[in-house]
């Protein structure tokens, strides 16, 4: 269990910092659009395994 906990948490700081990334990106006058896109896919990638070990626990 404090395995979970441990993942569960690490996935919640990698997705916070992904966020913090794509905000900055987004910001800048000119955006870089293939950037922006991979930064959404991988932050979706660990909401979705964030969920899964969520339903596990």
């Amino acid at each position: 269990m404090e395995y979970i906990d441990s993942t569960i948490e690490s996935l919640k700081i990698q997705h916070a910092r992904l966020d913090s990334e794509l905000k900055e990106e987004e910001s800048h006058v000119w955006k870089n659009m293939i950037r922006i896109e991979q930064i959404k896919k991988e932050k979706l990638r660990k909401k979705d395994e964030l969920l899964r070990k969520l339903l596990q626990s």
